[in-house]
């Protein structure tokens, strides 16, 4: 009984999920016959949005423990495809039951990049700074997903803008091989040949806190974050529809769903960044935020063109002036700012101006 007991207190938010799933179930004749209803709308959002953080932020808790269980590099590596796993099926849900919406896809990966490069960055460097005044990490690793994460950006949000249409397919596919060739050999490189890249030791360092201690075994762990990941998947459509319905519903610009899609992927990770640069561990601040850009573009650039190639479905990669504009600013200011390997205040302000700048530009510019 104790076991059952303490089974549902480590995992209510599997249980939510699933209790939400079978509601959803009998409530969805109702809720689609008043999506004209902004009250209607607004309380199933809040619902949704609640139930898919809920279970995400519990996937990430499996992935820590994970994490903790295997040590780096592997540790950032799960938690990094666990988050991106469940971007993946967010992006290719929404974009698939968007109405009209050919840069849903674009916009949330552009998001997700705004978000881990200038708003994650940019808090876990100001939090870290308080404490700890300077923070440093492995500038190796941060060479290596900065030349990956330029080449993967500039191959499939720039070169789209250029390439002729009759020649469109073709660079698609190209793009594919390309992305998964480099994210490929990305991996090879942190799993295998330099690993000491993506680790950094620190006499100051406090002794990492247990707070991901389990005793239970890896394949608890494993298990259960596959099986949370399925109230994710499942009520990710219905979360598409809402989305969809309310911004048609009051006016917004298109570009809010992939923000809002972006905000519900990133929060967990986000939340495990600011940890770690409080507890003076900024490589893994490096490898949570700068891994989960480069798999953004690196995966889910892919996934997307292959999902679209099979279903029909128009997916326009190419960015708009502004984005182009703001992302390029992004990554110089990150090379200029981080290639001495110390942080400190200064540079963590300087990456969250530009993320309230990312946020002023989708309501200012059509």
């Amino acid at each position: 009984m104790n076991s059952l007991i303490g089974f549902l207190r480590h995992e209510k938010s599997l249980i939510i999920g699933f209790l939400s799933l079978v509601a959803m179930f009998f409530l969805a004749e109702p809720i689609r016959e008043n999506l004209s209803s902004i009250t209607v709308l607004a309380v199933v959002f809040a619902w949704l949005f609640f139930v898919i953080l809920s279970a995400a932020i519990n996937v990430v808790h499996h992935a820590e423990c994970l994490a903790h269980r295997y040590g780096e590099p592997y540790g950032t590596l799960i938690l990094t495809l666990s988050v991106i796993g469940i971007e993946v099926i967010m992006i290719t849900t929404v974009m698939l039951n968007a109405k009209e919406n050919p840069t849903m896809g674009r916009d949330t990966m552009y998001s997700v990049l705004m978000i881990v490069m200038n708003g994650l960055i940019g808090v876990a460097l100001v939090a870290g700074a308080f404490k700890h005044r300077e923070q440093g990490f492995n500038v190796r690793s941060f060479s290596t997903y900065m030349s990956c994460i330029i080449v993967v950006c500039g191959l499939g949000f720039y070169m789209p803008l250029v390439v002729p249409a009759n020649h469109l397919f073709a660079y698609e596919v190209f793009l594919v091989f390309a992305c998964l060739c480099i994210y490929g050999i990305f991996l090879r490189i942190q799993t295998v040949e330099h690993r000491s890249f993506f680790v950094y030791e620190s006499s100051s360092a406090p002794h990492e806190e247990n707070e991901y201690d389990s005793s239970r075994g890896g394949l608890y762990h494993g298990s259960m974050l596959l099986l949370t990941m399925i109230p994710i998947i499942l009520l990710a459509k219905s979360l598409a529809i809402v989305i969809d319905e309310g911004l048609l519903l009051v006016n917004a610009p298109p570009a809010i769903a992939g923000l809002i899609v972006a905000i519900l992927i990133l929060s967990p990770e986000g939340l495990t960044a600011v940890r770690a640069a409080r507890r003076n561990e900024m490589q893994r601040v490096i490898n949570i935020s700068l891994g989960s850009g480069l798999a953004t573009v690196g995966l889910t650039i892919p996934v997307l063109l292959v999902v679209s190639l099979m279903t029909g479905q128009t997916l326009e990669l190419g960015l708009d002036g502004d984005q182009a504009i703001l992302l390029l600013i992004t990554v110089l200011s990150l090379k200029a700012s981080l290639s001495d390997a110390k942080t400190n205040v200064l540079e963590g302000m300087i990456h969250f101006i530009l993320f309230i700048a990312f946020v002023l530009t989708l309501f200012v510019i059509d």
